[in-house]
């Protein structure tokens, strides 16, 4: 169980510094920062008061054991650390120092791991940025930023990645809930978190990123048991990424249609691009799963016609609507605007006109999930058409994804839909891919 690791009430930061270019200050900082409200133990031989804090030789004489022990020491010491660690009963370690399998010490790393495993301790790392879980309000990480509470949870190979999706998380008002980092998976792995996050009550969506897999068949069957939305982004398909995967996090990452019929078999969606993951798993994390038949409205026809071409090439389905639905848009559009799927207002952005086209068509039975896309014009107040939105998406249980296009004038806007959880993108392209993985989950909830 790792709950002791990723909930921990106590914890020791070995190799805590007063110097601010050490990873050992960044993350007692952080954690003091972040706002956690349990017991923190700096150790470090070498200080005798760290952050305002006592700081304690060894943990061997801290005044109580601790669950968890994050270690920022030099790779060479990792080892002595950890056998003082397993002495006084630490449940578990993160390892933040690198040195080992990344750079082809695999008989170091191998020797950690057996000493983490002779006290039955659990190990995230090494090579790893720490883990965040905003619950308890505790940035255990060289991350500089503690997102908001949400229902995301974020595993990952990458810094860089975990710090991008912090940042981009901050910027969207997208909470998060764990965010880990598991380094060089010498013991725990991504197994190992999947069923963490599968009985985790805050976890309502899975986001991850996988230079390589070790135990293949193990994460299957852990991740087609899970009852939540899963997407991943696998890189190293190309020869040159496989070479980088191996020697950023010593991952080998394997034939790359081994991982697409893996992920088919574990009910995981596959993302291709960063900008992919982060945007599915916003409209996973916020909307139902979507059933086949898209309909899109826009008061622009090119956007429109953008839209409509995207769900083609991706396999959605536009179907035609109903008699009574065409019916009912004729006595409400303007008598030059054609009422079909996709529908485009001739270019009345109005609170009056997006209200009605957006009810009408969520209305059609054969709508499962709607797009509403908005193109601004400056004699228009952007914040009307989204109110519009918001309003008809109260109390209906059919996905609404958004696209408001435009510039600074959009922002409020913007910040209206992000604020009643309604997932919207800068971009039509972009909520078109969106909408489609929220497709894709449906499909595997019914194979389920």
């Amino acid at each position: 169980m790792l709950s002791k690791v990723l909930e921990p009430d106590s914890i020791a930061v070995i190799g805590a510094s007063s110097n601010r270019e050490k990873w050992g200050y960044r993350i007692l900082d952080n954690i003091i920062a972040g706002g956690y409200l349990r017991e923190v133990y700096p150790v470090n031989p070498n200080e005798d008061e760290v952050l305002g804090m006592r700081c304690y030789s060894s943990v061997l004489d801290l005044p109580r054991r601790v669950d968890l022990g994050i270690i920022a020491v030099p790779a060479e010491i990792v080892p002595t650390v950890l056998e003082e660690c397993g002495r006084i009963g630490v449940r578990g370690v993160v390892i933040v120092s690198a040195g080992f399998g990344e750079v082809g010490n695999t008989e170091l790393e191998d020797r950690v791991r057996d000493i983490a495993r002779d006290y039955e301790m659990r190990m995230i790392g090494p090579n790893t940025f720490g883990f965040i879980n905003t619950q308890l309000h505790l940035n255990a990480s060289i991350i500089p930023q503690m997102p908001g509470e949400g229902g995301i949870s974020f595993v990952t190979q990458s810094g860089t990645f975990g710090l991008a999706l912090v940042d981009w998380a901050a910027s969207q008002q997208m909470g998060l809930h764990l965010v880990v980092g598991v380094g060089n998976k010498a013991d725990v792995d991504d197994s190992d978190i999947l069923e963490h996050l599968s009985a985790d009550q805050h976890t309502k969506t899975i986001m991850m990123y996988i230079e390589g897999i070790e135990q293949g068949r193990r994460f299957i069957d852990v991740a087609s048991r899970i009852g939540k939305p899963v997407i991943a982004l696998k890189t190293g398909r190309s020869q040159a990424g496989s070479k980088a995967a191996l020697s950023h996090t010593g991952s080998l990452a394997g034939t790359d249609r081994i991982y697409d019929g893996a992920f088919k078999q574990a009910g995981i969606i596959r993302a291709r691009t960063l900008e992919e993951l982060f945007d599915s798993a916003l409209a996973l994390s916020i909307s139902p799963p979507a059933g086949g038949g898209i309909g899109i409205v826009s008061n622009g026809g090119g956007a429109a016609i953008l839209a409509a071409d995207l769900c083609e090439d991706l396999g959605l389905h536009l179907p035609d609507l109903s008699e009574d639905t065409i019916r009912i848009l004729k006595s409400v559009l303007p008598a030059i605007a054609t009422p079909a799927n996709p529908l485009d207002t001739a270019g009345d952005g109005s609170y009056e006109m997006f209200k009605a086209v957006t009810d009408i068509m969520l209305s059609d039975r054969s709508i499962n999930a709607l797009l509403v896309i908005y193109v601004h014009a400056e004699m228009v107040d952007p914040c009307l058409p989204a109110e519009a939105v918001i309003d008809v998406r109260e109390g209906c249980d059919k996905p609404v994804v958004t696209s408001w296009i435009g510039g600074t004038g959009i922002g409020a806007a913007v910040k209206l839909l992000e604020e009643h959880r309604i997932p919207n993108y800068p971009l039509p392209e972009r909520a078109v891919v969106a909408l489609n993985n929220l497709v894709r989950y449906k499909r595997i909830l019914q194979k389920r």
